[in-house]
């Protein structure tokens, strides 16, 4: 069974779940990194050296890195829906991938701190009262 290290919270984590979970696999998430911790650990560092989660084991086949992750799972059990054998179309998806990690992951993060840490009357976004 596929094992994925890391917590919930983590951005990296969640595109590795969404992944897993538009494939169907089974899998096992194990709480790893922030409250958890775990990652300075030899058995973690022994999958990771740079202590950074997630990290998965496919039946011994360890990947970390979640843009690593992502690509390994969509071209291992994708059957070419999310990792075409085409190069010019997997660079159609690869691309896309990289820009969510370089333009949109930050400014998403740039919101929730905002929302999330900053005094309201300085915040750029206000969410709405629940």
């Amino acid at each position: 069974m596929l094992k994925v290290w890391g917590r919930r919270s983590s951005f990296n984590v969640q595109k590795v779940m969404w992944l897993t979970g538009e494939l169907g696999l089974e899998h096992e998430r194990i709480d790893a990194g922030g409250s958890f911790g775990g990652l300075d650990a030899p058995e973690f560092r022994a999958r990771n050296p740079h202590g950074l989660v997630p990290v998965i084991d496919d039946g011994g086949i360890i990947v970390w890195e979640s843009h690593a992750i992502l690509r390994y799972l969509a071209a291992r059990y994708g059957g070419g829906a999310f990792w075409n054998e085409d190069p010019a179309r997997r660079a159609e998806a690869d691309q896309w991938i990289e820009w969510a990690q370089t333009t949109l992951l930050p400014n998403f993060l740039n919101s929730i701190t905002q929302c999330r840490y900053a005094p309201e009357v300085n915040r750029v976004f206000v969410a709405p009262a629940t």
